[in-house]
């Protein structure tokens, strides 16, 4: 999971940095991608949480836990990027700010919640792995096109 984050983190600040703006922004394109980032996200602490349940009711119940707090953190977060958003003052080196921390709070919470998760079965243990991967992906593509739409 470390992997998928650190992939994530690099390809934003690269990004990021690269990026540079010629004309104004489209902000009703930026507010789309973002609510298609929290859909995806919302999906998949769904699907990570009903999977760490069916591995075993007691420690997925505690993985699933775990797994509202980091999404409430990372809530958070998604909750000023908005304002600004809605502000139209968001700039394309604050949202890759944003996707850096929200990578910070997810790799910390996926962290700790490690020695539970791993402590499942093997097979779910994997499919919650392929659902964390294949969010990330997603979610760093979306972060990318906001960051070009940004940088317009």
């Amino acid at each position: 999971m470390k992997v998928a984050l650190l992939v994530l983190v690099v390809a934003v600040a690269a990004a990021s940095t690269s990026l540079v703006k010629t004309k104004a922004v489209d902000w009703t394109a930026v507010e789309q991608e973002l609510q298609v980032s929290y859909k995806i996200v919302g999906d998949s602490v769904v699907k990570l949480k009903e999977l760490a349940i069916a591995g075993d009711k007691d420690i997925g119940g505690k993985i699933a836990e775990g797994i509202t707090k980091v999404a409430k953190e990372g809530e958070l977060l998604f909750e000023v990027i908005l304002a600004a958003v809605a502000d139209q003052t968001l700039t394309a080196d604050q949202f890759g700010d944003y996707v850096i921390e929200v990578g910070k709070v997810w790799e910390k919470g996926i962290e700790d919640l490690q020695d539970l998760i791993n402590s499942l079965p093997e097979t779910v243990a994997e499919e919650m792995l392929q659902v964390f991967t294949d969010g990330s992906n997603a979610f760093q593509v979306i972060a990318v096109n906001i960051l070009t739409l940004l940088s317009e």
